[in-house]
C-alpha cells in the first residue's frame, strides 16, 4: 500500500495514486470552455529557437484543450525563455565558460546570468501552462465521481 492510503486495499491505492497523477489512469488537466482548437502560427517576431519551441508545445496544449486565447501570452513567454536558454548555451559553447573583460581579468561568461534567468522563467511559464508533471497533477486530474477524499471519517 502507498503512504497516501496505508490501510486500504491495493485497488484503493490505484485510485489514490491516480488522483496524485502517478497511476496508470492519470489524465491531463480538464479542458477550458474557450479552448483554442487549432495550432496558431508562431508570432512573426520569433527567431528560429522560439519558433521551434512553439511548434513543439502548441500541438500538445491544443490537443489537451487547456489553452484559451487569453493564455497565448504565457505560451509566447515560455517559447522566448526557451530561445534565450538556447542562445545562452550557444554563446557559452562558442566563447567558453570564462572570458576576459576589458581590464584583462578572467570572468565567468555573462551568458550564465541569462541562462539562469531564462531557466527560471521557463520553469515558471512551463508550470503555468501545465507542461510539467507536477503542474499537470496539480491541475486536478481525478477520476469521475471521485471527490479526492480518502478519509474514511469524512462527512460527505
Amino acid at each position: 500500500m502507498g503512504a497516501c492510503c496505508p490501510r486500504k486495499s491495493p485497488t484503493a491505492h490505484i485510485s489514490c495514486s491516480t488522483r496524485l497523477g502517478v497511476g496508470p489512469l492519470a489524465r491531463d488537466p480538464k479542458p477550458v470552455a474557450d479552448a483554442i482548437r487549432a495550432v496558431p502560427k508562431p508570432p512573426a517576431h520569433f527567431g528560429p529557437s522560439a519558433r521551434a519551441e512553439w511548434k513543439r508545445i502548441m500541438p500538445v496544449l491544443v490537443k489537451r484543450r487547456v489553452l484559451s486565447p487569453a493564455d497565448l501570452h504565457a505560451a509566447e513567454r515560455f517559447c522566448e525563455a526557451a530561445s534565450d536558454i538556447a542562445d545562452a548555451r550557444e554563446a557559452i559553447a562558442q566563447q567558453g565558460g570564462y572570458i576576459e573583460n576589458r581590464l584583462g581579468e578572467t570572468k565567468r561568461h555573462p551568458a550564465f546570468t541569462t541562462l539562469r534567468e531564462a531557466t527560471a522563467n521557463s520553469k515558471m511559464w512551463a508550470s503555468e501552462l501545465g507542461l510539467t508533471p507536477k503542474s499537470r497533477n496539480k491541475a486536478g486530474a481525478t477520476e469521475d465521481g471521485d471527490d479526492g477524499n480518502d478519509n474514511p471519517l469524512a462527512v460527505n
